[in-house]
């Protein structure tokens, strides 16, 4: 009998921690932080922008589906748009640009950060679930220069993928919180918080480019013995 409860208490806790990896966060990718230009409002997929009202020092909204149209609640600002993905999901990443005055040591914090997936119909069919707050200091003042880079771990791109392989296509929102509500370090005081999506390439692309330089190296050679 006690060895029929053990396993019984085991098997409760394997489904619980299978429960709980399913709602595991979004994680920071690598490279984390990204120094870059060009990815301002307009040149990139741009999936959602805040920006604190007056003087407050923390910002919140989402861009979600509404039918076969969109919707924006709370600090929304500028551009904010649904994007289309198809998958892998191995390969979407988010990045979220901060604009932060340049003397603002104290950073920003990125208190929630939750991707979500619609149908065509506007139906929910998939959410990256709790995030864990990360308070970002190395910001670079200007829309579109500091990105910090985010993905989905190996349980919630397989469960993305299950739904896209199910429902067919896909629009990406999205529902973040910037800033400190208490008002203490990393708030929100600078201009628009962009987020946006990218996708790093296949494997098999890598794998063509190396074969690229191989043969252009190739080529070099034989001219240099020429």
């Amino acid at each position: 009998m006690r060895k029929r409860n053990v396993l019984r208490l085991v098997s409760a806790m394997a489904i619980a921690f299978a429960t709980s990896a399913a709602q595991a966060t979004l994680i920071q990718a690598n490279p984390f932080k990204i120094d870059q230009t060009g990815t301002g409002l307009g040149n990139v997929q741009t999936l959602l922008t805040l920006q604190s009202p007056g003087n407050s020092t923390i910002e919140t909204g989402s861009i979600i589906a509404a039918g076969t149209g969109q919707a924006t609640t709370g600090d929304t600002q500028a551009i904010n748009n649904l994007q289309s993905f198809s998958g892998p999901a191995s390969n979407l990443r988010l990045v979220f640009n901060p604009s932060e005055p340049q003397n603002d040591a104290d950073g920003i914090t990125l208190q929630n950060m939750t991707l979500l997936a619609f149908d065509a119909a506007g139906t929910q069919r998939f959410s990256s679930g709790a995030f864990s707050p990360i308070t970002l200091t190395a910001t670079d003042a200007g829309t579109g220069n500091s990105g910090f880079v985010f993905r989905l771990d190996n349980t919630q791109a397989g469960q993305l993928d299950a739904a896209i392989a199910d429902f067919g296509a896909t629009r990406i929102g999205l529902s973040a919180t910037a800033g400190n509500a208490a008002g203490g370090p990393g708030g929100a005081t600078g201009g628009h918080e962009t987020f946006f999506l990218t996708a790093v390439p296949e494997p098999s692309t890598w794998a063509l480019f190396a074969a690229g330089l191989v043969g252009i190296a190739g080529i070099a050679r034989r001219r240099t013995r020429i």
